[in-house]
């Protein structure tokens, strides 16, 4: 899958995330996983570990080990990147 793709889908996912990270659904959290081997796949190391990162504090939060602060910033931290790939820097951040 090529970067702009990943990046593509990667956005219409964060997208659909609700305004409450703990009502983030099971199929969004997997959807959400499954982008992060395919950007490993195209050297974006830094874009796939962000996505580990979200997904693991999503899957805390619906346990009720973590709160929305380390969501959002985990959030944010992938919203960054990915709108930081459309100006050509991706590895650098």
């Amino acid at each position: 899958m090529p970067i702009e793709e990943i990046q593509a889908q990667l956005q219409a996912v964060l997208r659909k995330f609700p305004a409450v990270f703990d009502a983030v659904d099971d199929g969004t959290i997997g959807e959400l996983g499954s982008f992060a081997a395919p950007a490993a796949a195209q050297g974006m190391k830094n874009g796939s570990q962000l996505v580990e990162n979200l997904v693991k504090v999503l899957k805390s939060r619906k346990a009720g080990e973590a709160n929305d602060e380390s969501v959002s910033l985990r959030f944010t931290a992938l919203d960054f990147y990915l709108k930081n790939l459309q100006s050509g820097s991706t590895e650098d951040l």
